[in-house]
């Protein structure tokens, strides 16, 4: 839908309204000309509909500022956005379209990973062992309750011989960042679609412990496993549940629009997002 805010929206000190409705458009809007212009000057950290006080501990006024400097040339920013004003109208030539004023997601996801028994091909054991699923992935990825989906993948990594694949079973569901266990925080502009190197995906009992089942009689569990995209020739799976690269984009995109709030996204630490629900895996 157009965006529109009907009161101005910045810093206290400068005269802003800040009607929460307006803020949380303003913020949508910052996000995403951040994420366009690939900026994190113009990152508000946050879609929360709230205006810090004072100023200049607000970062949504800080992306106010950064944008009237760079995008609307402003020598000295009065850190307000007025309706219809210049800044405004920069600001949506820039964002465009405002999908939602709330995060579409409102109720927990189930994530059902159904694999019938199936071994995957180019799969490694310690025995020879015949693969059964015509094809590297061997499961299907069914979502359920805040959003909904059918998708192709495997719980398989690609060795079996020192990884495991998670046991059957009930978990957490968290979102966050694969590969960002020991990264720095992640910002709003990365809230995209990616297939390499940190990028969002789903966490599995939030890095935590989980129970797999491997070759290696000594590996009882595996910590760091994540939901993320696989590939064509391998899996690159070291434990990890793995989407078909084909069905990848469609899938995460799903929790991209549903939680566009780059806070949930850090809920619990650095990449480390907010329980959305639960991952079932099982035969049938």
């Amino acid at each position: 839908m157009v965006a529109s805010i009907s009161g101005s929206v910045g810093s206290h000190e400068s005269g802003g309204k800040n009607l929460p409705a307006d803020v949380r458009t303003v913020q949508e809007m910052l996000t995403q000309a951040s994420r366009k212009l690939n900026n994190p000057a113009f990152d508000p950290k946050g879609i929360d509909g709230k205006i810090g006080r004072p100023g200049s501990k607000s970062n949504t006024v800080a992306a106010i500022t950064s944008f009237q400097k760079q995008q609307v040339g402003m020598s000295q920013p009065d850190q307000r956005i007025d309706v219809n004003g210049t800044t405004w109208k920069k600001l949506v030539a820039v964002a465009g379209v405002v999908v939602s004023k709330a995060p579409a997601v409102t109720q927990l996801i189930t994530l059902t990973v159904t694999h019938g028994g199936k071994i995957p091909t180019a799969t490694k054991f310690k025995t020879a062992t015949l693969a059964t699923a015509g094809g590297m992935y061997e499961s299907t990825f069914a979502l359920s309750g805040g959003i909904s989906g059918t998708f192709r993948g495997s719980i398989y990594p690609d060795d079996m011989v020192i990884k495991g694949r998670v046991v059957d079973g009930t978990y957490p569901l968290h979102i966050g960042f694969h590969l960002g266990g020991g990264a720095a925080k992640q910002t709003a502009p990365n809230l995209i679609v990616k297939t390499e190197g940190i990028r969002a995906g789903l966490l599995v009992n939030a890095r935590n412990n989980v129970p797999v089942q491997s070759d290696d009689t000594d590996k009882r569990g595996s910590v760091g496993i994540n939901v993320h995209t696989g590939f064509t020739s391998s899996r690159f799976a070291d434990g990890c549940l793995t989407l078909h690269p084909s069905d990848w984009s469609q899938f995460i995109k799903l929790f991209l629009d549903g939680f566009p709030n780059i806070d949930d996204w850090h809920t619990i630490g650095n990449n480390t997002g907010k329980r959305v629900g639960s991952l079932i895996i099982k035969k049938a």
